[in-house]
């Protein structure tokens, strides 16, 4: 099968590369395009690709102990495989004997099997399911790391959080959201939380992330100085992109015995969709 696979139905089209299982467009029928994919995106196998939703395993971040490489785990810089795909889906399947040689496989050498479900119609369904395929227990963190589209960073919200308690590694230690997220600097913030949660994009568009098997839901920008600084990432990008993440991190990590299965799920609209 093709390592890119293009979707285009009457409700959306979408985009899929083997490279990551890594969607990079979603856009539904009569709509701008939701997602951000960095016009500098690195597309070379074994690179990660900035933007669209990248898949992070077997650790969200520098892992657990803060030092783990590279960073977000090593499956967005595989090649998986492409088993199935239809008008509306595509399914892609990544195991250990897949990964060999990876950087960072070494640090985590567990027996396993990952699968991605795709689909791509009036909203955007992605259900990353991890199968413990070894004879001991392991423990493993993950993220649909999401890049969505604003309008204007500056007027953008975030609602459904307020009240939830976050660790902010921009400023240290932790707080608890008061009413809607707004964005004036740097932010980096896992939120314990199962909610659903609205961007309004300072367009007057409105995002709903809908999440299941997730723990916490990580909100990123990374404003002006740091975005100058990624290579792959466009000196004025920050302005136009939006980081909502479901993740399962930052002590939420998920532990599977021997032939136990965890599905991590995120669904996207646009609330006017019926």
């Amino acid at each position: 099968m093709s390592d890119v696979v293009r979707i285009d139905n009457p409700a959306a089209t979408g985009e899929v590369h083997a490279h990551g299982a890594h969607v990079t467009d979603w856009t539904p029928a009569g709509a701008e395009p939701v997602l951000w994919l960095s016009p500098l995106a690195d597309l070379t196998p074994g690179s990660a690709i900035r933007g669209g939703v990248p898949v992070c395993f077997p650790w969200f971040g520098d892992g657990p102990d803060d030092a783990y490489e590279p960073k977000h785990g090593f499956a967005r810089n595989a090649i998986w495989t492409v088993v199935e795909t239809t008008d509306e889906s595509v399914r892609l399947r990544l195991t250990d004997a897949d990964v060999t040689d990876l950087p960072g496989r070494d640090r985590w050498q567990h027996a396993f099997t990952l699968e991605l479900v795709v689909t791509v119609g009036a909203e955007l369904a992605l259900e990353l399911t991890c199968t413990n395929s070894g004879a001991e227990d392991f423990s493993y963190g993950s993220a649909l790391h999401t890049y969505f589209r604003v309008a204007d960073i500056g007027r953008t919200t975030v609602a459904g959080l307020g009240g939830a308690t976050y660790l902010d590694k921009v400023a240290g230690g932790s707080a608890v959201q008061d009413g809607p997220i707004r964005f004036t600097g740097e932010t980096d913030r896992v939120y314990e939380s199962v909610a659903d949660v609205v961007v309004e994009d300072g367009s007057g568009r409105r995002i709903m992330i809908i999440k299941t098997g997730s723990a916490d839901t990580v909100v990123w920008n990374p404003w002006q100085d740091r975005a100058a600084a990624m290579a792959d990432f466009p000196d004025d990008g920050w302005a136009q992109m939006l980081c909502i993440e479901a993740a399962n991190a930052a002590g939420h990590e998920i532990t599977l015995a021997p032939g136990e299965s965890h599905t991590l799920s995120q669904r996207i609209k646009l609330p006017s969709t019926p």
